[in-house]
């Protein structure tokens, strides 16, 4: 009994620290816990955190596939954009961005899609510049913005959803800013928030040696867009992302052993942060 009383209250400390460590990343709580429904078409709208390493659509892409998830998935980025740059309701339109596709099959078929209703997406993720929603100067963007662009997403029948980025390596007290800008603006247009960037500062804490920026500190390295495909695929599909083979693509696929772990840390932060059992 005295060994069991003994496990008992070590698995609690350890459930407490690791509460209490997401805690201190953000002090905003989200008012918005999931969706009500899985998306199946989704649009990225973002910049270069979205598009280095081939685009983490890829990364959603092949995880997705590995667990039987139907994805449809689009980016429309633009390098060091913040919100204010993107014209999203000209994005949302019918007869644009998705409005047609080329078969795989090397014939180069021409598919013409047609949308009941027009709606071409079912969410749209919106994600700023990476200081954007704390930068002085720039903040007024992405309130102004992130409202605009969730009232024009929401006219077309799709949810709109934040994207929380990740601290500079060098200035890891951005992960609370962030976080809590991000959510602030997210629970103000009653929209869900992706938190991946509570998920680079917990990986970062447990495998301080794993690179998940390049040396500008700013831009994700392969296991950096991993991890934030990971994170956006548990979020979008409420299902966890642990046991995939999938290591990623672009040429550099990771050591299985931290694709496991990249998994692992999208999962629990996805959970925690969501409150899912």
């Amino acid at each position: 009994m005295k060994k069991i009383a003994v496990l008992t209250t070590a698995l609690l400390s350890f459930c407490l620290a690791t509460s209490v460590y997401a805690a201190e990343n953000y002090s905003v709580k989200p008012l918005v816990k999931g969706l009500k429904k899985s998306p199946e078409r989704v649009l990225l709208v973002g910049n270069s955190f979205m598009y280095y390493n081939c685009g983490v659509t890829n990364y959603i892409s092949g995880l997705a596939k590995d667990k039987n998830k139907k994805l449809t998935l689009t980016m429309a980025t633009i390098g060091g954009a913040g919100l204010d740059w993107h014209d999203v309701k000209s994005y949302l339109r019918p007869n644009g961005l998705r409005s047609y596709s080329t078969t795989d099959d090397g014939s180069n078929k021409l598919i013409f899609h047609k949308y009941p209703g027009g709606k071409v997406f079912e969410a749209v993720i919106l994600q700023d510049n990476s200081q954007g929603p704390v930068h002085p100067e720039l903040k007024k963007f992405f309130e102004k913005y992130g409202a605009i662009h969730s009232k024009d997403i929401r006219a077309t029948g799709a949810e709109p959803i934040f994207l929380m980025t990740w601290a500079y390596a060098d200035k890891p007290e951005m992960t609370k800013q962030l976080a809590d800008a991000t959510i602030r603006v997210a629970n103000e247009n009653k929209a869900l928030v992706i938190p991946v960037g509570l998920a680079f500062a917990q990986a970062l804490k447990e495998r301080p040696e794993l690179k998940l920026t390049i040396e500008d500190n700013r831009h994700p390295t392969a296991a950096g867009s991993y991890l934030e495909g990971a994170v956006i695929f548990a979020a979008l599909t409420h299902a966890s992302p642990e046991g995939a083979p999938y290591l990623g693509g672009c040429e550099k696929p990771l050591a299985k052993q931290d694709a496991q772990f990249l998994q692992t840390i999208a999962w629990k932060t996805v959970k925690e942060f969501y409150e899912w059992e």
